[in-house]
């Protein structure tokens, strides 16, 4: 008896009874995985890799200058309307470099694919309820089983999240490593040549064996010598029945530019009367009733054609007209000594309305009634040389298409034209206190159109400026505009969504980069820098521009005398294409990066590549269904 007692002491104390709780573990396990799932859930992660680029680029280590041609290059050549000759000196290179393949590193992000990390979650969820509770008599597990399968729980929660999809594109990170070299190729370069201070250029022309000007000098602006060449040569009018043209050459130490003019090339061909108290009238009768009004001597009037043995066709502000020819005779003319009498239209603008740009426009007129618009339209310079004859046409159309496409109402719509330094500073200052109806701008419902037509101005450092008619070129920067300014005052508006289009180019810039095959367009800084100017807009605004640093935007005519409309080249698509119904920023983008850079091409011989930067879904056009 005391054996057996004693043998139920032993046991006693060899398996003493432990309090089980099944509950509380699992549930402490629940309140983790509930709180880790959730971070997991919400995480993503990214990675960077190294790419192999499709196109080689060139190694700038490398370069090698194979041949160098300096020469007078035409920016602006003459027309009737604007005869001015203008040259830029400058120096084109054939540069040789080494090219690599270049491999980029890319940022790619990555989101969970929630429907396997639900499942893996789960299974792991189970794993870990299973080894940590009574269910399958985890207490019998040895502290290696239970370890082994937590960890495999685990593996199964971690191996489901690690099963990402990628999230949208592979980004680049704008580094770059050269690898191994292919190959050599050659590319063309210009830059301009600035002459020393104070040197200058010989002019001479010449008109049949007659010399009009005899090595006159030229003063350099930069890189660039211009002429008027009807203020050159002293030259007002000429009978019509005269057609000797001129021969011009410059000439710069041993760099000679030499070109032959037709009289057509700059100056206009008029009809002056000869007496006073001369009918115009609507037709070519002799009648009481179609008499327009009396003109007296010397009224001048562009010619539009012979009609017959009695009557000339002439050109009036308001439209064609009629006079005898007795009364009359045909004169050469340059274009800014023309505007004497009446009202005169130059010869080759037909009357606004007639060209199909400005005529059978879509009908939303009054359909955005909350939207106002700034139009900044510069184009009679101080400098002569700088006239945009095209400036006045160009208010006048930018303003039909604002009321009867665009659907501002009328009042809404500010023009000013010939904008001086202070003027253009007081309206920026003043910006935000733009109103409609007597209320400011609405962020829920005005939208805002800024149009600017006039010169643009790239300083050495690479900043950019727009040029108000009154600035003089010897001041520097003083007297110019920032560009930013302009672009940061747009910005601050209170307005839902903001336009802006600068219709200019920066064509006095200071480097600029050409290559002869059309093919990669190696990037100066000071593209870059309009570049990382553009950047940075707020998602409710969109920006145009005409052509890139180091570009001319140019008219709609062409070097072999092709008569042309009178509006530049990017004014035409751009408005083109907002009657052809393209109603979104990026349409209208698309349109112009087609048609603006072909039609350089093709016309002028010269790139013109326009430009934007922002939202590309804003709406441009309305819809008059929508509002009703």
């Amino acid at each position: 008896m005391p054996a057996f007692q004693d043998l139920q002491l032993r046991s006693s104390r060899e398996i003493p009874a432990v309090p089980h709780s099944p509950e509380r573990a699992p549930s402490r396990i629940h309140s983790v995985l509930l709180a880790l799932m959730a971070v997991l859930a919400l995480s993503s992660c990214t990675t960077s890799a190294w790419m192999v680029a499709e196109q080689p680029v060139a190694d700038p280590d490398s370069e090698r200058v194979l041949s160098e041609t300096t020469f007078f290059h035409p920016v602006i050549t003459p027309t009737s309307q604007n005869p001015v000759l203008s040259m830029e000196l400058v120096t084109e290179r054939a540069l040789l470099y080494n090219m690599h393949l270049v491999s980029e590193r890319h940022i790619q992000q990555y989101r969970p694919r929630y429907g396997y990390m639900a499942l893996g979650l789960s299974g792991m969820a189970m794993g870990l309820y299973l080894s940590n509770s009574s269910v399958i008599d985890a207490d019998r597990l040895s502290g290696r089983e239970r370890a082994m399968l937590n960890i495999a729980s685990l593996s199964i929660g971690a191996a489901s999240y690690l099963t990402m999809k990628p999230k949208g594109e592979a980004r680049p990170a704008g580094e770059q490593r050269l690898l191994q070299e292919i190959g050599t190729r050659v590319f063309q370069d210009t830059i301009p040549v600035r002459p020393p201070a104070n040197n200058q250029a010989l002019l001479t022309i010449t008109r049949g064996t007659e010399t009009l000007v005899d090595e006159r000098p030229l003063p350099f602006s930069d890189n660039t010598v211009s002429m008027h060449l009807g203020k050159e040569m002293d030259i007002r009018r000429l009978p019509a029945t005269d057609t000797t043209g001129i021969h011009v050459r410059i000439d710069y130490r041993d760099v000679g530019y030499e070109r032959h003019l037709a009289l057509t090339d700059f100056m206009q061909e008029f009809l002056e009367v000869t007496e006073s108290n001369v009918p115009l009238r609507t037709s070519p009768a002799t009648l009481s009733t179609n008499i327009i009004r009396h003109v007296g001597s010397e009224s001048r009037f562009p010619f539009l054609s012979d009609v017959d043995d009695r009557w000339y066709r002439i050109l009036r502000s308001d439209g064609p007209a009629y006079i005898r020819k007795e009364h009359s005779r045909r004169i050469w003319q340059v274009a800014d000594t023309a505007r004497i009498g009446d009202q005169v239209v130059l010869p080759d603008q037909v009357v606004f309305g007639d060209l199909e740009i400005e005529r059978s426009l879509p009908d939303n007129r009054r359909a955005n009634p909350d939207a106002i618009a700034v139009v900044i339209v510069n184009g009679d310079y101080r400098d002569p040389l700088q006239l945009l004859p095209n400036a006045s046409r160009t208010a006048r159309l930018t303003r039909r298409y604002l009321s009867q496409v665009l659907g501002f109402y009328s009042d809404n719509i500010r023009v000013f034209e010939n904008v001086t330094a202070s003027e253009m500073e007081q309206l920026i200052q003043e910006s935000d206190s733009l109103m409609i109806g007597g209320r400011y701008l609405s962020e829920n419902e005005s939208d805002l159109f800024v149009y600017y037509y006039g010169h643009g101005l790239t300083y050495s450092d690479n900043s950019f400026f727009l040029v108000p008619v009154d600035y003089d070129p010897g001041a520097g920067n003083r007297g110019l505009i920032p560009l930013k300014d302009l672009l940061d005052a747009v910005s601050a508006m209170n307005a839902r969504h903001t336009v802006t289009v600068l219709d200019t180019d920066w064509s006095r810039s200071s480097v600029f980069g050409h290559d002869a095959d059309a093919g990669v367009r190696i990037l100066t800084a000071e593209t870059e820098a309009f570049q990382a100017l553009m950047t940075g807009l707020p998602d409710r605004a969109a920006v145009y521009w005409a052509a890139g640093p180091g570009q001319f935007s140019g008219p709609y005519s062409g070097n072999n005398g092709r008569r042309g409309y009178p509006y530049d080249i990017f004014t035409w698509y751009f408005f083109h294409g907002l009657k052809d119904g393209l109603r979104t920023t990026g349409a209208l983008e698309s349109y112009l990066e087609r048609n603006v850079t072909f039609t350089s091409r093709r016309l002028l011989d010269r790139a013109q590549d326009p430009g934007f930067a922002g939202n590309r879904n804003l709406i441009l056009v309305p819809d008059r269904r929508e509002g009703e």
